[in-house]
């Protein structure tokens, strides 16, 4: 599948509840549609004109050959995936994995304090990657 500038703005674009100015607070934080908005406009005021019909690959591909990064850099995924188990004995369920589950699912229980109040009580790992602390895995 070809992802465009333009029709992930129409994805997130349907995906957002934007508001009028107006109701912004005067320490609004942009949401996705305003953050891509704004690079795809810095951009283009650096002579990029053609980044409105520019493909993910042919980024990734710029990124690549700018020497910034290595050569076989991968981007981050939008779409990261957590397994957990417990930590300590008392869960009995020690060896048990549970996930995976959406970066935004498990950093709202940590939120609310399900894994201990510094997530101590579970190990955590993006999902085929090594397991850790909350800490040290999650970002």
């Amino acid at each position: 599948m070809t992802t465009t500038y333009s029709s992930a703005i129409a994805y997130l674009w349907s995906r957002s509840k934007l508001k009028s100015n107006e109701d912004k607070p005067k320490n609004h934080i942009l949401t996705d549609v305003e953050t891509i908005t704004h690079l795809a406009s810095n951009l283009m005021s650096l002579g990029d004109t053609d980044i409105y019909s520019t493909t993910y690959e042919e980024l990734v591909r710029s990124v690549r050959s700018s020497s910034i990064v290595d050569q076989d850099w991968e981007p981050p995924s939008a779409d990261v995936r957590y397994e957990y188990k417990w930590s300590f004995p008392e869960a009995g369920q020690a060896d048990q994995v549970f996930g995976p589950f959406g970066e935004e699912e498990i950093k709202s229980w940590f939120n609310a304090m399900y894994f201990g109040p510094s997530g101590e009580k579970i190990r955590v790992r993006q999902v085929g990657r090594e397991w850790g602390d909350w800490d040290d895995v999650v970002q």
